[in-house]
């Protein structure tokens, strides 16, 4: 299997931890036929080195599916990745996102008050995919007024919950019109957009496509990771006894958030294209020949994280890499975790008690990320 492996197939995912502990103790780097070929990169320490050394491992063939445009910054190495990145830095700041969890807060109380009085929730499409899509919206596309939020609220929320490629498609021409709006009516300002329209790479304006990468990647990542993640979170409270009583410590982010990351990584892989002929984990890499790297692998990966296939709560185990490491670290990890963070704020404020419904099917979606088809899960008002 690991010969033939395919990140798309369901019979593959349902076998991949299998598959990816088998590799890191026999074969780290194997070669896989899927394709065109490509190495896959499962244990930590190589995870790791790919990540770091970009002049050997090239970003510029990051995707493992095609995109219409390159999807700055994650397809792009320096200059013009770190161009882009002093941009957007600023408005990713753990301290510029922190104004939005007023908002955070009110939407996340709205979603949760359609279902309360319910005693159940399909957690994906009524709460954990609205709410990261009303985040996302209100983030990049603060220069529109609300007539021309609507179909962006949308769009961005049925994404979340059906990524097919038509939608893919429709999300990359919602960007396309988008700047072209913004064009037209000269966005002033310092939001995502007016940086994105008006920003410079080597005295010249950010060129067309990178600027519809920027937005695409930020709604796509946006979406994928807090959707994903919380929906990851809610699954191992409603199955692992204790869980939930520890998010009820008001520090639970502080101390546990990373803990969960690691052991349901919301991005499973992204893939880099060797610059150079170079070795890896046993492996002879021809240079052009690319690279799948397994993050879900990495933080899976004994050697470095004890009893690394279940949560372990209560000591040090740090450098995980669900959000990236060097300088393709993910640039919306502050906002991820605030969303997170709150989302479960005001879910734990409303219920308690929560558990798998008698029918839930659990399901884990193959690609490049980890997530659930769907979540049906029961509770108990609190109080």
């Amino acid at each position: 299997m690991l010969r033939t492996w395919d990140y798309q197939s369901s019979a593959h995912n349902r076998r991949k931890w299998e598959i990816f502990g088998y590799a890191r103790e026999h074969c780290p780097v194997p070669r896989a036929s899927e394709g065109d070929g490509f190495w896959l990169v499962t244990s930590y320490e190589d995870v790791r080195r790919v990540l770091e050394d970009w002049r050997t491992f090239s970003s510029t063939k990051s995707g493992t599916t095609p995109s219409p445009v390159p999807l700055t910054p994650i397809d792009v190495d320096p200059p013009v990745h770190t161009a882009v990145r002093r941009l957007l830095n600023p408005l990713f700041s753990r301290a510029a996102v922190t104004r939005y969890e007023p908002v955070m807060r009110a939407t996340a109380r709205g979603l949760i008050a359609r279902w309360i009085d319910r005693g159940s929730v399909e957690l994906l499409s009524e709460f954990s995919g609205p709410y990261a899509a009303a985040m996302l919206t209100e983030l990049i596309f603060t220069e529109y007024g609300p007539e021309d939020l609507g179909r962006a609220a949308d769009l961005v929320q049925h994404f979340s919950e059906n990524p097919t490629p038509q939608v893919f498609a429709d999300l990359y021409e919602l960007s396309s019109e988008y700047l072209a709006m913004a064009r037209e009516r000269g966005v002033s300002g310092d939001g995502v957009v007016s940086r994105v329209v008006n920003g410079t790479l080597d005295g010249e304006p950010l060129p067309e496509d990178k600027q519809l990468g920027v937005l695409t990647i930020l709604m796509i990542g946006g979406l994928g990771t807090s959707r994903g993640a919380i929906g990851n979170i809610a699954y191992r409270l409603a199955t692992v006894p204790g869980a939930e009583e520890r998010l009820r410590d008001p520090d639970w982010a502080r101390h546990d958030l990373d803990e969960f990351l690691r052991l349901d990584s919301p991005v499973a892989c992204l893939a880099r294209v060797a610059t150079r002929d170079t070795e890896l984990g046993g492996a002879r890499i021809k240079a052009g020949e690319q690279v799948q790297i397994r993050y879900d692998s990495a933080n899976r990966d004994e050697s470095r994280f004890r009893d690394a296939d279940r949560l372990v709560f209560d000591e040090t185990r740090g450098g995980n890499v669900a959000f990236g490491l060097g300088m393709h670290r993910c640039v919306g990890s502050h906002l991820a975790r605030l969303e997170i963070e709150v989302a479960f704020g005001e879910l734990l404020r409303e219920v308690r008690n929560l558990r798998l419904a008698p029918d839930a099917e659990i399901t884990w979606t193959p690609g490049n990320t980890n997530d659930l088809h769907a979540l049906n899960l029961e509770f108990d008002r609190a109080g």
